[in-house]
């Protein structure tokens, strides 16, 4: 019987260990003998490209960064993402891990608005409307003090989104990522403690999602 792809992500706050813990995840599932790929967004192709940069602070639009304009970009970019990479693997049956999608869309952009109500929370849904729904998102839930002490452990400047006020509010929205993705799976992990705890509960959080897919 051919195994079915099963497309997982990743989601935290920055500082939370999803880049860390997607390739740990991965190097689980390669030692069971499945097939892994681990991807991420902002993706490599030519959108994702210039959302790193904007997020780098190497590049800046004419006017002003703004959330609805960082919305769009994300959407585009995801909807790229999905057709050229995303499905392709899932196609070939492998276990397809994301570095974050469509949630931190609905969390960070909103999060940055001046407005961040329900109308700005459907109007970013409704952008990402025609991207893939994962099998499951996990969420790796980190206090927003301790995501900062990791941030600042691995130096480099301060991105767009990673000043201390926006990270505390986004620390609480992953929290109840749920509101933001109704009717999708969602499971939370505690990303307290060492990196090898963490990828332990991750692993028996994800469980019965692969294994329902041999």
């Amino acid at each position: 019987m051919t195994e079915r792809g099963v497309f997982i992500v990743i989601e935290g706050i920055d500082g939370a260990g999803t880049t860390t813990q997607c390739q740990r995840y991965a190097a689980h599932i390669r030692k069971k003998g499945r097939s892994a790929h681990v991807t991420r967004e902002p993706s490599d192709g030519p959108v994702g490209v210039l959302i790193r940069m904007m997020l780098r602070k190497e590049i800046a639009p004419r006017s002003r960064t703004n959330a609805e304009m960082m919305a769009l970009l994300f959407a585009a970019d995801r909807l790229d993402h999905v057709l050229s990479e995303v499905d392709t693997e899932l196609e070939k049956g492998s276990i397809v891990i994301s570095d974050r999608y469509a949630l931190s869309s609905l969390a960070y952009q909103s999060a940055a608005a001046a407005d961040g109500s329900d109308g700005k929370v459907s109007w970013i849904r409704a952008l990402n409307q025609f991207a893939r729904k994962p099998d499951v998102t996990l969420v790796v839930d980190v206090p927003a003090d301790v995501a900062r002490e990791r941030r600042l452990s691995r130096g480099g400047g301060e991105e767009l989104y990673e000043a201390a006020a926006l990270q505390a509010r986004l620390a609480d929205i992953y929290l109840h990522a749920e509101a933001l993705l109704p009717g999708e799976r969602v499971v939370h992990v505690d990303g307290a403690g060492s990196v090898a705890e963490v990828e332990a509960r991750i692993i028996e959080a994800l469980n019965p999602f692969v294994d329902a897919s041999w």
